[in-house]
């Protein structure tokens, strides 16, 4: 899969034609939507779509400047079909996770994770839910208390379109505050946290620069062997689905 020569780099206005081209042509419901889109510095593979009035805004990881036209047309259209619930293409899943595992991929993403430093997390206690004791209680329960991190708390922002996420260079989970409230009960936060606690098991998520899968097979059996999983699901379906976006991590 070739890409862009080193010199070369999309801008943010051949990215906008390339996901509104490939929307529109897709599917019926973008046609008359207003698409923006434009890169933005994550420092992983994250790529995020948001309705704005009668519109949507793409923000793809600047990892993907020189990414082959193939490879943003894949991640628009994986997006789209998410806001859309309906699965995304295997092609396109494929295409995708063939860009993410090129060495020199990994390696950008891998160095800015270093180059980010310190992570912003707030690990005192949320004003509903205790990470540490729900931890602590998950380890012991499924984990035999093998599972260690070095750090565990809420996040700096509201994310909606990720909930967790365990960044294996500095061996961190955060979850987002949107989830420390009193409308989600303990058992949807437990298995957020399960669920990240599973990846220190099972090697690094997609957007950390791993080599490998982000939920093989065994992943996602242990995942749901979790009690309230079915539960868990259900809520966060209803609860996520109001705020109208879609990530890819």
């Amino acid at each position: 899969m070739a890409n862009l020569p080193p010199e070369a780099g999309r801008n943010s206005e051949e990215l906008q034609w390339i996901c509104r081209s490939a929307m529109e042509a897709a599917f019926p419901a973008f046609k008359n939507a207003r698409i923006e889109a434009r890169f933005y510095a994550y420092v992983g593979l994250t790529h995020t779509i948001r309705r704005t009035g009668q519109g949507w805004i793409l923000r793809i990881s600047d990892h993907c400047r020189r990414a082959p036209r193939m490879v943003i047309e894949a991640i628009a259209l994986i997006l789209a079909s998410k806001i859309l619930r309906r699965k995304p293409p295997a092609r396109l899943l494929e295409t995708y996770d063939r860009f993410r595992k090129e060495p020199e991929v990994e390696e950008s993403v891998h160095l800015r994770r270093l180059q980010r430093g310190r992570k912003m997390i707030n690990s005192s206690e949320g004003k509903h839910h205790s990470l540490p004791a729900i931890c602590q209680d998950l380890n012991r329960r499924y984990f035999d208390n093998q599972v260690e991190v070095r750090k565990l708390g809420w996040g700096p922002r509201r994310s909606w379109g990720r909930l967790g996420h365990y960044d294996p260079v500095h061996h961190t989970i955060t979850i987002s505050p949107v989830l420390d409230s009193a409308r989600v009960p303990r058992f949807v936060v437990a298995y957020i946290v399960y669920h990240e606690m599973l990846h220190t098991l099972f090697g690094s998520n997609s957007s950390s620069g791993g080599r490998h899968r982000h939920h093989p097979s065994g992943f996602r059996k242990a995942e749901q062997s979790y009690p309230d999983y079915a539960s868990a699901k259900r809520f966060l379906s209803t609860f996520c689905r109001t705020r109208g976006g879609a990530c890819i991590r």
